[in-house]
């Protein structure tokens, strides 16, 4: 069986000075130049993961994401605005004029948004698959956005009233349901598998669950001040390792998935991230973040303070004690520090480990598949992902 393993070639400075650049140009054209940076990026990340050698390409343009942003807005106004009208009728007609009921179906709302921002995910991915191509071949989706968003809903309402029962069954149909509807090329994906094959990744998580339940049980009946305090530490540390149960479970299942899924007439994929290495990356890498945050954010305050006493317009008593306009113009240039700096050491520190990580351990089995496969139909998707950033559930990046 021949394989095709995959590289990972972009530099981590390069990535810095990127981010550094196009995030100082989002703040300064009020997020404008997002749709810029976001593009950017994906080229980056596109032309740095190189199956076989050969490059991903990224097609997609930052003017067609910023009209696709502006149409989602206005429908997503008048789609709210309707909501709220009916749900205002509604309670008008049938609660007497209780105010209270009209309370609700302004409050209700947010509900509304549920099923277009799944609908939003779908339509992303599809965007982005789109305007991805390998060997100039491009990938491709089937519509599908309101399907998606209506079992999304089921799902997730079933998981909840289950207690979580239902989460390993969703994470498996929802992925099938998408790998399923996507393209390369003319040759269609499959995810194959078990709908239940993800339950015993689940295993940690459930117990877990059950044993902070069980805590919590004898939390109840317990009068003794010392025992509950430490039931309460025992608590803290079995949510901790629950957290880290279902952090283990969502890299599991991507493994699990990923070597069921199929391309065209067998063509196979094997990846193998390793959930340790992931943890250390998303543990240390944020620490670093906020360490550096800490470090920086300080010093470029107190660089601007500086220049400011130097050329006259604050005096060492504004410094020690600043009047409300100085001190506002200070608070907002810490924001503005922190903002970019949080989003340029996160990328470099996370995101960047996480998918050179994941992206080396990529192999394809079975790569004489891809001779018989033939360009498809580009789609033209106006929409962009407008939805999505309109929302900010955006996919990839």
């Amino acid at each position: 069986m021949s394989t095709v393993k995959t590289d990972f070639g972009g530099d981590r400075g390069d990535l810095f000075a990127l981010m550094l650049r196009t995030s100082f140009l989002t703040v300064i054209t009020l997020g404008i130049y997002r749709f810029w940076r976001t593009t950017k990026l994906r080229r980056w990340y596109w032309s740095s993961i190189r199956p076989g050698g050969i490059p991903l390409e990224y097609t997609g343009t930052p003017q067609e994401k910023l009209m696709g942003f502006f149409v989602a807005v206005i429908v997503l106004a008048l789609y709210i605005s309707l909501f709220n009208l009916a749900g205002l009728f509604v309670a008008f007609n049938m609660a007497d004029n209780d105010i209270s009921y009209m309370t609700y179906a302004i409050g209700a709302a947010p509900l509304a948004l549920v099923p277009v921002i799944f609908a939003a995910r779908y339509r992303a991915r599809r965007y982005i698959l789109s305007r991805s191509t390998w060997l100039g071949i491009r990938f491709g989706m089937d519509p599908g956005a309101w399907g998606y968003a209506w079992r999304a809903c089921m799902y997730w309402l079933l998981a909840i009233v289950t207690l979580g029962l239902l989460w390993p069954l969703m994470t498996f149909q929802m992925e099938r349901y998408l790998t399923d509807r996507s393209y390369y090329g003319t040759a269609k994906f499959r995810q194959h598998g078990n709908p239940f094959m993800l339950y015993p990744l689940a295993i940690p998580f459930y117990v877990l669950g059950a044993a902070i339940v069980g805590v919590l049980v004898l939390i109840a009946g317990e009068t003794e001040e010392a025992t509950i305090g430490w039931y309460i530490i025992l608590i803290v540390v079995l949510s901790v390792l629950l957290v880290l149960s279902g952090f283990y479970f969502r890299i599991a299942s991507l493994r699990a998935m990923a070597g069921l899924k199929e391309l065209g007439d067998g063509m196979e994929f094997g990846i193998e991230p390793r959930t340790g290495k992931l943890l250390r990356i998303h543990i240390f890498g944020n620490l670093i973040s906020g360490f550096l945050i800490s470090f920086v954010s300080p010093v470029i305050l107190g660089l601007v303070v500086g220049f400011l006493y130097l050329i006259g317009r604050v005096d060492a008593g504004a410094i020690t004690n600043p009047p409300p306009n100085l001190a506002a113009f200070l608070g907002a240039l810490t924001w503005l520090t922190v903002f970019i700096l949080y989003g340029v050491f996160r990328q470099v520190f996370v995101t960047y480990p996480t998918v050179r990580h994941v992206a080396a351990t990529l192999e394809l089995e079975e790569p004489a598949v891809l001779q018989g496969i033939r360009q498809r139909e580009a789609d033209r998707n106006r929409e962009a992902g407008g939805f999505a950033e309109a929302l900010d559930v955006g996919a990839a990046f």
